[in-house]
């Protein structure tokens, strides 16, 4: 299933720096939603939104999916949104938003309903044979 995804987040109001275009391997099957609920060990709750569009930009889907950075490196579940990459809706006053280019996942907080989308997570890559030493 090794396809690869070009992912790019333009400078703007959600993300002011914006994130260059990448090219992520992508390990699973993509988990697609509205939002996604994550629910960390001291019971915290926080909905990541898709973000995408100029100025302020509005909501779009959040795509999940299994990658990793380098062929050896473990892999990682990558939450990510439109090209303007994520909105982080924590709890507060005033309910605070902040933006993300992507979120990488903690296996603990990967949803039940995301994971049985995108499966387990993937065995490292085998080391190639070293040809000097």
């Amino acid at each position: 299933m090794n396809r690869f995804l070009e992912y790019e987040v333009k400078p703007g109001a959600n993300v002011p720096q914006g994130l260059p275009p990448l090219w992520l391997p992508v390990l699973s099957p993509v988990w697609r939603g509205e939002a996604l609920r994550l629910e960390y060990p001291d019971g915290e709750v926080h909905t990541l939104v898709g973000w995408s569009g100029a100025g302020d930009g509005g909501p779009c889907e959040v795509r999940v999916f299994w990658t990793r950075p380098r062929p050896q490196a473990p892999a990682v579940a990558l939450a990510i949104g439109g090209d303007a990459g994520l909105r982080n809706f924590a709890p507060g006053p005033g309910g605070t938003a902040r933006g993300y280019p992507f979120m990488a996942l903690a296996p603990s907080l990967i949803p039940a309903a995301v994971r049985q989308v995108i499966g387990a997570q993937p065995a490292p890559e085998p080391q190639p044979p070293r040809l000097l030493t």
